[in-house]
């Protein structure tokens, strides 16, 4: 399941935490009021951010459990 998804609001889209069902943050900036493009984009690429700290979080504790 992606952590992230997308809401329009006044047409215009939003990215939205799964987590919380707020709007996503990025660097403490909102990703709010974006155009449809802007926001698949911003919603593929924090999802695969949240991937990749999964994933090092995951070899990271396989790490140490080996050492």
């Amino acid at each position: 399941m992606c952590r992230y998804n997308l809401r329009m609001e006044d047409g215009l889209w939003t990215v939205v935490d799964a987590t919380t069902q707020q709007p996503a943050e990025l660097n403490d900036v909102q990703m709010a009021r974006m155009t449809w493009r802007e926001a698949c984009d911003m919603v593929d690429i924090l999802n695969n951010l949240d991937r990749i700290s999964f994933m090092s979080k995951r070899y990271e504790a396989s790490a140490r459990t080996m050492a």
